[in-house]
């Protein structure tokens, strides 16, 4: 699984935006397809996730709240998905690929 060490470089890296490492929660939680909005995780995205998937979320709130959630293979820990949120929108999606770090 990431870190928030890896969460503070990426959202400097992607966004410029400087992170305080206390300031950021975090959660793991375990989903079925049917409780992923659909805003948020396409349906092509869907197809390429495991029914239930892991989902591993970081929050971070300054000016504007930040939602960074990870879907997780909960059985290998394979990191599969990542999305962003700023204020409720996605700003950002990324399949990723077999070993691929958060900031890559």
């Amino acid at each position: 699984m990431y870190d928030k060490e890896q969460l503070i470089d990426f959202m400097q890296l992607q966004f410029g935006v400087k992170v305080e490492k206390k300031a950021v929660g975090e959660e793991t939680v375990l989903l079925y397809h049917e409780e992923l909005d659909k805003k948020i995780i396409s349906e092509d995205v869907m197809g390429t996730l495991p029914n239930p998937v892991l989902f591993q979320t970081y929050l971070y709130s300054e000016e504007t709240e930040w939602v960074v959630g990870i879907a997780i293979e909960a059985k290998t820990n394979k990191p599969l998905f990542l999305v962003c949120l700023k204020g409720g929108e996605k700003v950002y999606e990324k399949l990723l690929s077999e070993g691929e770090r958060l900031n890559e």
